[in-house]
């Protein structure tokens, strides 16, 4: 019994016509009957019971159509699985993700990576974006995603995903209830920021909105990554924006509020380095910007 018997076979069980069966395995319908018939003597039983009107399986045959799609679907894989082994979809890919891009369209397109190169293992780290940028140069990542700006010859990069920001504070803070947020409410207040090393010129468009109106807020305490800022402003010790994409997992706390209007919305950056020609890297890029361009969005 050889695998094309068996997709005759499911084919004629699932349309229960042999005339329509041959039609979807473009075969003429004399060699199809004979091949049917070949496999019921190979078997020694009857798969179909025929008439002048119609077609129908016997008991033998619907066992054998449910093993029939098992035998079938694992040769699908198999072939699958042994391509991309020749194509070099194996092994493992190294992704350094920032906090607040670990959302559920990533994680939607990650499931979907996995699902489509089952042979390559995903490599997950919590970085910062000035992390991942020396990372990616010393090769110790594969791929990044992160905030621009991108400034190095050695990589490429691509705009994948786009947030709004919004204020976060303590609950019980006075901005946590004001009808209105405007910039000025900012003087003098104290900020939990990123510590400068590592944030990457996030909040340079912040504090511009600030001076513009006079305000003069103050860097009051510093964090290494973003869950520890989250659980510092939480604690009361100040306040600061950060992405919507962020506020959307919810925290004892922390209430969030929208800013003033003027700031530009925050863009994560899929970044990769420019020599590197692995198909998986190259697989995930293609499938990432797929993503991005069936929401609607631009990658320019």
């Amino acid at each position: 019994m050889e695998l094309r018997h068996l997709r005759y076979f499911v084919a004629v069980a699932e349309e229960l016509n042999f005339r329509r069966a041959a039609e979807r395995l473009h075969l003429a319908q004399p060699p199809l009957s004979a091949q049917i018939k070949a496999l019921e003597t190979e078997l020694g039983v009857r798969l179909f019971e025929r008439s002048t009107r119609s077609v129908r399986l016997t008991e033998a045959g619907r066992i054998l159509l449910d093993e029939a799609r098992q035998v079938l679907l694992s040769a699908r894989q198999a072939e699958q699985r042994t391509r991309q082994v020749g194509l070099g979809l194996q092994g493992t890919l190294r992704i350094g993700i920032i906090a607040p891009s670990a959302n559920a369209w990533m994680a939607s397109v990650l499931r979907e990576f996995r699902q489509l190169y089952p042979g390559v293992k995903l490599a997950l780290f919590d970085l910062v974006s000035t992390d991942q940028l020396r990372r990616l140069r010393d090769d110790e990542l594969d791929v990044g995603v992160l905030r621009p700006p991108v400034h190095s010859l050695e990589l490429e990069y691509q705009y994948v995903e786009e947030s709004r920001q919004v204020l976060a504070v303590p609950t019980g803070h006075r901005l946590a209830s004001k009808p209105e947020i405007v910039w000025t409410d900012f003087h003098d207040e104290a900020l939990v920021l990123i510590d400068p090393g590592l944030q990457h010129g996030y909040y340079d468009r912040f504090f511009q909105a600030c001076a513009q109106a006079g305000a003069v807020p103050r860097p009051a305490q510093f964090a290494n990554d973003i869950q520890t800022k989250m659980w510092l402003i939480s604690a009361g010790f100040g306040i600061a924006p950060t992405t919507a994409s962020l506020a959307e997992i919810s925290r004892p706390g922390l209430t969030y509020r929208e800013l003033p209007p003027g700031m530009p919305m925050v863009r994560s950056a899929l970044v990769w380095k420019r020599n590197n020609d692995s198909p998986a890297v190259q697989a995930l890029v293609q499938l990432m910007l797929a993503r991005r361009q069936s929401l609607g969005g631009s990658t320019d």
